[in-house]
């Protein structure tokens, strides 16, 4: 297998949440159904929160697997790490609950990867009623996150940083591996930013 997809989900509410998660996290699972590379398992961890396992149980694809751990704290690395635990692809990459993918995000990434031990690459964000892309600078806090990364599992990289920058700390990690580069690929669509908009 590919890439093991790994979506960390609790759909209670907190300071700054996406509105609408509850349909949200629809829309980002049909995302990942709708890739034209196909070659994928999509797991999905729910952060102590039963709605969560009662939505993604109305899907009947065996590449879609849940499991649930017991609550944690916010921003805590425990379901992303349960996630790779789990995962049985060559590469993990990430979605958020209340973001979702162009088609063609997948294959994007599977033309470029190549031998790298991890890549990254920009995502998007939505602007003055369009989708335009955000450069990421994987060393600069605030210009990273999970949006921006694929990674192989083999190499051991787990989520530790507790807090709200803790997707920024753990691609600092990644940087100790320096089979990497920036590729082309990447249709990860930000819908959500604290502040400024929520789509």
């Amino acid at each position: 297998m590919k890439f093991s997809v790994i979506m960390a989900s609790t759909l209670a509410e907190y300071g700054g949440a996406a509105s609408r998660r509850d349909e949200k996290i629809v829309r980002a699972i049909d995302s990942v159904i709708a890739q034209t590379f196909t070659d994928w398992e999509l797991i999905v961890v729910a952060d102590g929160c039963m709605k969560t396992m009662a939505i993604v149980a109305r899907y009947d694809d065996p590449r879609i697997k849940a499991v649930k751990i017991d609550k944690r704290p916010w921003w805590d690395g425990a379901p992303r790490n349960k996630g790779i635990e789990l995962a049985k692809g060559e590469y993990i990459i990430y979605i958020d609950n209340d973001d979702y993918w162009g088609d063609g995000h997948l294959q994007g990434i599977a033309d470029e990867i190549g031998d790298l031990d991890w890549a990254y690459f920009n995502d998007w964000i939505y602007s003055g009623g369009d989708w335009i892309p955000r450069n990421c600078d994987i060393k600069r806090l605030g210009a990273n996150g999970t949006s921006n990364v694929c990674h192989r599992k083999s190499l051991g990289v787990l989520w530790g940083h507790r807090g709200y920058a803790h997707d920024h700390y753990f691609n600092q990690k990644l940087l100790r591996f320096r089979n990497y580069k920036k590729i082309n690929a990447g249709e990860y669509c930000v819908c959500h930013i604290p502040n400024s908009y929520d789509v």
